[in-house]
């Protein structure tokens, strides 16, 4: 491991065995600035936080705190706001961890791709006042950002695709088919689990990295979304992967941007 920084690993958070996170931690540098906490993508029900170990190293050798965690997987029993829980859960450790270091964290920027893009704009969005750590700024990496809409149930091609409405459902805790999510109790509670949804001039600073060609999230509602953060006067920006579909793999100049844009994010709004 890297000498630049100390490195806790399997951290426990909470009792269930996906309630771990790592921690790194900067020997110097802007340690005691803010936290930058990566959140793994997997359709809300499988990943790993390791994905995303490159990130946490990246930034904690520019001399930030980082961390990358695991967090429950939607069930018949857990959806989006047990998840939503866990963020919560796992920041009160990192600051626990950081202050037996010596280290007065309290700003958080959050990242992570495709459902964990959309756990940290939707903590971001509505846990602002009462997380453990101060969200200043998110930077989301193909998210969903309305759960609602057509053209994301259906896909680009207009064609039935059961796996997104098994998962929602578990997401939401209400039974969705391509036959009931125009009704309004299953709109409503798609609409509850969309960072869409809660867009207001308050809302954090926000960064989206999207793939033109991305089959799963269509851009254009990505296009939407941006527009409706420039409508209320939300600092953002929008950064195209050209050539890449949903796991932006295609565009390696793209990903150097991108944590460019995470990097001035932390500069600005730590």
């Amino acid at each position: 491991m890297d000498n630049n920084f100390i490195f806790l690993e399997n951290v426990a958070y909470g009792n269930h065995e996906r309630h771990i996170l790592d921690i790194y931690i900067p020997k110097n540098g802007n340690a005691s600035k803010g936290v930058i906490l990566f959140i793994h993508g997997g359709g809300w029900q499988q990943g790993y936080k390791e994905a995303h170990r490159p990130d946490a190293e990246f930034f904690c050798n520019e001399g930030y705190v980082s961390a990358t965690m695991n967090y429950r997987f939607v069930s018949e029993s857990l959806n989006v706001s047990d998840e939503l829980d866990d963020i919560s859960s796992a920041l009160e450790a990192i600051k626990e961890k950081c202050s037996e270091y010596g280290l007065n964290v309290a700003k958080l920027i959050l990242s992570g791709a495709s459902a964990g893009a959309h756990l940290s704009l939707l903590y971001a969005y509505t846990k602002k006042e009462t997380a453990p750590l101060s969200p200043v700024a998110v930077c989301a990496y193909c998210p969903p950002v309305d759960c609602s809409k057509a053209d994301f149930l259906l896909g680009i091609s207009g064609q039935f695709e059961s796996w997104k409405y098994e998962i929602l459902s578990k997401c939401c805790g209400i039974n969705i088919t391509k036959d009931t999510f125009l009704n309004e109790p299953q709109q409503q509670a798609l609409k509850r689990i969309s960072p869409q949804n809660y867009v207001s001039e308050s809302t954090v600073p926000t960064a989206v990295f999207h793939g033109r060609l991305d089959d799963i999230i269509p851009l254009s509602q990505i296009e939407d979304f941006i527009s409706l953060l420039d409508k209320n006067g939300v600092d953002n920006d929008l950064l195209i992967y050209e050539n890449s579909g949903h796991t932006l793999d295609k565009d390696p100049e793209a990903t150097e941007k991108a944590r460019e844009i995470i990097r001035e994010y932390a500069v600005k709004y730590f």
